[in-house]
């Protein structure tokens, strides 16, 4: 694959994504059993090389990727698109980390990169924000911001957690035009549970699945226990094969 693919090209953000109504894509990678994870969370790799360096393109059409602070502490991600040709000189995403209470560990692969290649930033490396409650004490947000890190303060909904329709303003006060939504299974939950924007619109725009010819059976599903009940109605745009893999195109139907 030596560009875009295609099929994902109509379907991801364009040069006409405004801040004022940015672009959210959700995507994750499965089992054929629906899980995303192994016991307790551990990592399984799903994506063959073909639908793993189709992820990589999709993170540098979008200004933003944005995971859960779970996924972080468990999977201990880079969130960068380094697959990618160097030549191409395409700029990285920003980092977004949702994190309601602050728990991010200062001693994540993220953050040291970030410290210990200031070469790099600004060419494959960006610093890692994160978007926490504004009731976190400040001492602990100085703690972080020491470290290296840049710290959000937003307000929280009435269950303690930022609220997936919060987003796009949260977009916007940042300057950002897309954000990739890549987990883990609570905040799939929670963004395909909130179907719609403060303005009526829907709140997802793409939603890109790949599913992977396998069985994990204990583990994590992309939905967590007893949240499978109100999910939205789906249609299927489009169907591609990359190597082992299904990709699968999906829209939110509103009606």
């Amino acid at each position: 694959m030596t560009g875009v693919p295609q099929f994902l090209i109509d379907h991801l953000p364009t040069a006409s994504a405004t801040v004022e109504r940015p672009h959210i894509t959700l995507t994750w990678a499965q089992s054929l059993d629906s899980k995303i994870a192994g016991p307790g969370g551990s990592r399984v790799i799903l994506s063959g090389p073909e639908s793993m360096l189709m992820t990589h393109w999709m993170r540098s059409m979008h200004d933003s990727i944005l995971i859960g602070v779970n996924t972080l502490i468990l999977d201990n991600p880079r969130l960068q698109a380094n697959l990618l040709p160097p030549s191409l000189n395409l700029p990285p995403p920003q980092p977004l980390i949702l994190d309601p209470k602050l728990r991010f560990p200062i001693n994540s692969r993220i953050l040291n990169e970030w410290n210990t290649k200031p070469d790099q930033r600004g060419k494959t490396l960006r610093q890692p924000w994160i978007i926490c409650g504004d009731n976190v004490s400040s001492n602990r947000i100085s703690e972080v911001e020491n470290a290296g890190a840049r710290v959000i303060p937003v307000k929280l909904d009435k269950y303690g957690y930022i609220s997936p329709s919060s987003l796009p303003s949260i977009l916007y006060n940042l300057k950002l035009k897309s954000v990739m939504i890549e987990g883990g299974s609570k905040v799939l939950s929670t963004f395909l549970h909130t179907q719609s924007r403060d303005d009526g619109s829907k709140l997802i725009d793409s939603m890109i699945v790949t599913v992977a010819p396998m069985f994990i059976g204990e583990g994590i599903g992309f939905i967590p226990q007893n949240e499978d009940i109100g999910l939205p109605k789906l249609k299927t745009v489009h169907t591609e094969i990359m190597g082992k893999d299904a990709v699968m195109i999906c829209q939110v139907d509103l009606k």
